[in-house]
């Protein structure tokens, strides 16, 4: 292994054209991104506010479902820088800090998720005034479960900042030689004790390239604990063993679709426009189809075994959301959002190539995660027969949608929004590169 990395990292090349993204550094976010964040967040903490204060156990339902989805896509993103550095990946390492961004929420929903189960959201789980079998009693404590969320995700806050620290080292030092006086304070105390580009270089390469693997073994059992405390248990009957993974793999899936839109929408404003390729978002395209086959892929291998196995403890769940009003037409609709809609359009290598196509294809699917994850969570908490999808829902997620915008693009306006100095930024030469007929090559290697 070592001697593939270091293969890998003997390619040599100028790197990036930076000279623009950094003479843009730092930035001030567009008054019009700025408002509609504060916007969104007033109106979502107004909805919370109403909702909790006419149907409570509704409301808690849908701060849960957004918790879990704007959780996941934190340290989905994350998961992508990682998945990089391990593989020593180069075509994604344009997208790298705006997926690592992401990560910049984590101390944000940690909070939230502290006020929810501190602050009466345990109240919607059943086991909580069910008699329950001695094994899940013990494990189902208030307290016990609380203590497990929030620690567990409070050490992958941590793994997260530690990795995002290094990531930006290098790039913050060595962008602080053309930044100058516009350097925002802060810059200083990260790079404290800077030793050199080349140095520093080799140093953060080194550090996380050791601490990737840890974090991704943290993530698949950390996150896999919390949605099984979180959502599963809210059914404390039912199980189905490849539930956490399945929502490991998905939430990584949504944090591909949204590196899509910030990229595509922010790319101009980040200065990075020249930066990210066509060839990227092809790429970028082609791995979010794979993951939507995947995704389809892991629900149907759940759902077999619980239909055919046909145990009342495990079909109840399915039964009641298939094939019992109001939740009927919702599966539906997540069927087609989640896999038809991308699975059809996704086919097109045009669409992929256009980032202008390929970003309103990745806003479709982001609200089909949310509305599956709305789908997991809702049920077991509203039992009338009418979808409890309204105006408290909308304005709630809004707002988180807000939150999470505002908190991205406020880190993203004080860094360099790409990972100039890292050592895989550029492409590999020996690649092979094949071009249509007509193109002014047919195919070039080294």
């Amino acid at each position: 292994m070592i001697d593939l990395i270091e293969l890998a990292r003997t390619v040599k090349g100028p790197g990036p054209d930076v000279t623009r993204t950094l003479a843009s550094t730092p930035r001030t976010v567009p008054s019009n991104v700025r408002m509609a964040g504060i916007g969104a967040i007033v109106l979502g903490l107004a909805s919370a506010a109403y909702g909790l204060s006419s149907e409570t156990h509704r409301t808690l339902g849908v701060i849960l479902t957004c918790l879990v989805y704007f959780t996941g896509l934190s340290l989905g993103g994350l998961m992508f820088a990682t998945v990089q550095t391990i593989t020593l990946g180069r075509w994604g390492r344009p997208f790298k800090r705006i997926s690592e961004s992401f990560a910049t929420f984590l101390p944000f929903a940690w909070v939230l998720w502290a006020l929810f189960l501190l602050g009466g959201g345990i109240e919607i789980y059943p086991w909580l005034t069910e008699q329950m079998p001695a094994h899940k009693a013990t494990y189902l404590q208030p307290g016990f479960m609380r203590a497990r969320v929030l620690i567990g995700l409070g050490f992958l806050v941590v793994l997260a900042m530690m990795f995002l620290r290094n990531s930006l080292r290098a790039d913050i030092g060595a962008a602080a030689e053309s930044v100058g006086a516009r350097a925002p304070s802060w810059w200083s105390g990260l790079t404290a004790g800077w030793q050199g580009r080349a140095a520093e270089t080799e140093a953060t390469y080194q550090k996380n390239i050791r601490l990737a693997p840890i974090i991704v073994v943290s993530y698949m059992l950390l996150f896999s604990m919390i949605v099984v405390d979180t959502v599963m248990s809210l059914d404390p009957h039912w199980y189905a063993n490849m539930f956490p993974a399945w929502l490991c793999v998905s939430s990584m899936w949504l944090a591909l679709q949204w590196t899509t839109i910030i990229s595509v929408y922010g790319r101009k404003w980040l200065q990075i426009d020249h930066l990210i390729t066509p060839k990227n978002y092809h790429d970028l395209g082609k791995l979010m189809f794979a993951l939507t086959v995947f995704w389809t892929y892991n629900l149907f291998a759940q759902i077999l075994p619980i239909w055919y196995g046909n145990m009342p403890e495990e079909t109840g769940f399915l039964m009641l959301r298939m094939f019992v009003e109001p939740w009927t037409g919702l599966s539906m609709a997540v069927g087609a959002l989640c896999f038809l809609f991308p699975f059809t359009v996704l086919l097109s290598r045009g669409i992929k190539k256009l980032p202008e196509s390929l970003a309103p294809v990745a806003m479709i699917m982001a609200v089909g995660v949310f509305l599956e994850r709305f789908l997991l969570v809702m049920p077991q908490v509203w039992t009338r027969d009418t979808l409890p999808l309204g105006m408290v829902e909308i304005g709630v997620f809004v707002g988180f949608v807000g939150a999470f915008v505002t908190v991205v693009t406020s880190f993203l306006a004080q860094v360099p929004p790409v990972a100039f100095t890292d050592p895989f930024i550029n492409e590999n030469p020996s690649d092979v590169h094949v071009h249509p007929i007509g193109g002014h090559d047919h195919a070039h290697g080294h």
